[in-house]
């Protein structure tokens, strides 16, 4: 990068926590296939005074959901998963429950548009529970201690997740569609979810410090979660998600910037190759519009614009750690977003924020 550019891009980093206060901040700028800049700011941990680096461990949230999405397109390319073919005809642990008999049911393509009906909260009586349940069940009943044993997902929906309108009539951003469609790749795959994304993502695309469960490739480095709050900073104990698919994934700065130059250059990097050009083209183009002079959703990929740019993206927020487009609450982050024309892209990680209840 020239000396120009990377002293405008540690300009632009040094403004943001400037207005936004973070514990721990990273950030990096893909191009041509390669890390090109990266950034570090502030600690992993305050206790240890562990310094960020390209090989900490975060939470990515719900940037999860597009590594789910490869992995039904994979099984999509090997004519395994037809996209408008009713999801039910692929999951075989539970059922998804219409709303209304008369309704059509929700295809795969729906639940990758978050367009499926699936609510946000499928048992909104649970969010009681986090009055009660003390440490052991919180977060409207999803997260749970390191040390419970995890439902699955049939268990935890009690065989079927009925779904709240009709498929296709309406936006609603949430977890439980995205898991579902993690639970359709282990159905079709018969591989454990965290398996398969490890043989057939992080492996090919060299993401060795990579998983979609607290593993000990990912605790070593761990960066630890923070609420910043006006009494000073807390510590926030990690958590298992009952949303793996959704939400859960492990990764590094390094990692994701190979994931990134994978997106960047038709599915493949330099390690390997995870999706066919085409693919990934249908993925990034508009799925759901509520009117076309919106830009609209791809397939778990947002679309938008950054000025004249069109930009497709993802974001994610966990308790400590939190993932945005653009600068607010940029305290924690894990943002990938580059131009149509895929000549820079952006990836950043970091640890401390306002709490916030739901994964997103």
């Amino acid at each position: 990068m020239p000396e120009a550019d990377e002293l405008a891009m540690k300009a632009r980093v040094a403004e943001i926590l400037n207005r936004h206060a973070a514990v721990g901040l990273a950030v990096g700028v893909v191009r041509n296939g390669s890390l090109e800049f990266f950034d570090a700011h502030g600690v992993a941990d305050l206790a240890s005074n562990t310094p960020i680096t390209e090989d900490t461990v975060f939470r990515i949230a719900s940037i999860t959901k597009t590594f789910t999405a490869v992995a039904v397109m994979q099984l999509r390319e090997q004519g395994r998963i037809d996209l408008d073919a009713p999801a039910s005809d692929y999951l075989r642990a539970y059922r998804l429950i219409p709303a209304r008999a008369s309704f059509r049911p929700a295809t795969v393509r729906d639940l990758l548009t978050h367009t499926a009906g699936v609510p946000q909260m499928p048992h909104p009586a649970r969010a009681l529970m986090t009055l009660f349940a003390g440490s052991a069940l919180t977060e409207g009943g999803e997260s749970y201690d390191l040390g419970q044993p995890l439902p699955t997902l049939a268990e935890y929906y009690g065989g079927g997740l009925r779904l709240a309108a009709e498929p296709g009539t309406r936006f609603t951003y949430g977890d439980h569609g995205f898991a579902t469609l993690g639970q359709i790749v282990e159905d079709v795959s018969g591989q454990p979810l965290d398996r398969y994304l490890r043989e057939h993502t992080f492996e090919p695309l060299g993401m060795a410090d990579s998983d979609l469960l607290r593993s000990e490739r990912v605790k070593a480095r761990l960066a630890t979660g923070y609420k910043l709050r006006s009494r000073g900073v807390t510590a926030v104990t990690d958590r298992q998600w009952v949303t793996p698919g959704a939400s859960s994934i492990y990764s590094t700065p390094r990692d994701m910037a190979r994931y990134v130059a994978a997106l960047a250059d038709g599915g493949a990097n330099e390690h390997g190759r995870v999706l066919d050009p085409a693919t990934l083209a249908t993925m990034f183009q508009p799925h759901y519009q509520t009117d076309p002079r919106v830009p609209g959703i791809g397939l778990a990929f947002m679309r938008s614009y950054f000025g004249a740019h069109l930009a497709v993206e993802h974001q994610g927020v966990l308790p400590g750690f939190n993932s945005q487009r653009g600068p607010p609450r940029l305290a924690t982050l894990m943002r990938r977003a580059w131009p149509a024309t895929g000549s820079a892209l952006a990836a950043g990680m970091g640890t401390g924020h306002r709490t916030r209840r739901c994964p997103r």
